[in-house]
């Protein structure tokens, strides 16, 4: 299976573990969790690219100067049509809606398109959810976003993303 290059934001080790302590609480049955370490809120999918097309969407990340922001994580829910439980702010900063326009602006320069708007940041905690999480989200968990990352999803067994570069928000 080819490489699926997104861009993303990889939570901290606290963050992670946080958010994959909730997890087991939350399925129902025949949900397949997330693995912990694969934990993350993409900003744009891109699919399979060529190597050019790749090197370019790293040198539109390298024109991003986008501020660190912080969130919470208070919301939990579901996509019944894809079967995927998911946690989210349920106000994301406008600095996240910042970064992932100057993302898509910056990608379009290579001919690069995101997903169709509208944007919804979540995190995807398992899929094959045919149900709505069974219990709510308690504490809002915060995380201080710090950096933009590009990674790839790869088919096989756990976990399946790796990280392939790192930005700091300044």
């Amino acid at each position: 299976m080819s490489e699926r290059w997104f861009f993303a934001l990889w939570p901290d080790d606290a963050v992670r573990d946080a958010v994959a302590a909730r997890v087991p609480a939350l399925l129902s049955v025949g949900a397949r969790a997330t693995h912990p370490s694969d934990l993350h809120l993409t900003l744009a999918f891109l699919g399979p690219l060529a190597p050019d097309a790749l090197a370019c969407a790293e040198r539109a990340a390298d024109r991003i100067r986008a501020a660190a922001f912080d969130l919470e994580i208070d919301r939990v829910g579901h996509f019944a049509r894809a079967r995927v439980l998911w946690c989210a702010p349920a106000s994301p900063p406008e600095a996240l809606a910042t970064l992932v326009a100057d993302l898509q602006e910056q990608l379009s320069t290579c001919g690069l398109a995101a997903d169709p708007p509208p944007y919804r940041p979540h995190i995807t905690l398992a899929r094959k959810a045919a149900a709505a999480p069974v219990s709510e989200w308690p504490t809002p968990i915060p995380w201080s976003v710090r950096e933009l990352v590009l990674a790839a999803g790869y088919g096989g067994p756990r976990p399946r993303y790796r990280v392939r570069r790192r930005w700091t928000l300044v």
